[in-house]
């Protein structure tokens, strides 16, 4: 199960049914991925759609609250239930509800994902202590990038900006 898997299943399991663009504002995910996310989860027999008109959720006081749906819902089977109290001590952030949701803050999480796969040129340089980690980071990309060996290692080629950000808290390891 996925890392967005489980805060999906996680999610709904602590707050009750919900649909997928307040799950998204909630934990701070693509609403795209959730959607996907949903789907697999769905055929896995973990979730399912609620079919009443009316829905009953928890608000943060622990107040049950019945409301007609607007969206479509989402809801754990039997089986969900049971997977979600297996990964109970699975620790995420789960943003409180908005009155209203907001939109301005999830086309941000849109939008930051897709330029997190950007992709940047860019010339590495590192200490050959360093190249086991960079290509813990980098994986099959690291192949892919031109290589020059000398008194360094020096990489020309696209990166993401994530990438990017990572390979930057290692020591010693330059990039232009």
């Amino acid at each position: 199960m996925s890392e967005l898997e489980k805060k999906i299943v996680l999610t709904i399991y602590k707050i009750g049914p919900t649909f997928i663009s307040k799950l998204a504002n909630r934990i701070l995910e693509n609403q795209n991925e959730v959607r996907e996310c949903i789907r697999i989860l769905i055929k896995d027999k973990i979730l399912e759609r609620v079919e009443n008109i009316m829905v009953e959720y928890k608000t943060k006081e622990a107040n049950v609250v019945v409301k007609h749906r607007n969206h479509t819902y989402y809801k754990l089977t039997k089986n969900g239930e049971k997977k979600a109290r297996e990964l109970e001590e699975y620790e995420f952030e789960v943003r409180e509800a908005f009155k209203t949701y907001n939109k301005a803050l999830q086309n941000k999480l849109d939008n930051q994902k897709e330029e997190d796969k950007k992709e940047i040129y860019c010339v590495i340089d590192l200490p050959y202590s360093q190249e086991v980690n960079i290509k813990g980071i980098l994986g099959s990309k690291f192949e892919d990038l031109e290589k020059e060996y000398r008194h360094t290692i020096t990489l020309r080629g696209n990166i993401t900006e994530l990438e990017k950000e990572k390979l930057l808290e290692l020591i010693n390891v330059v990039i232009i």
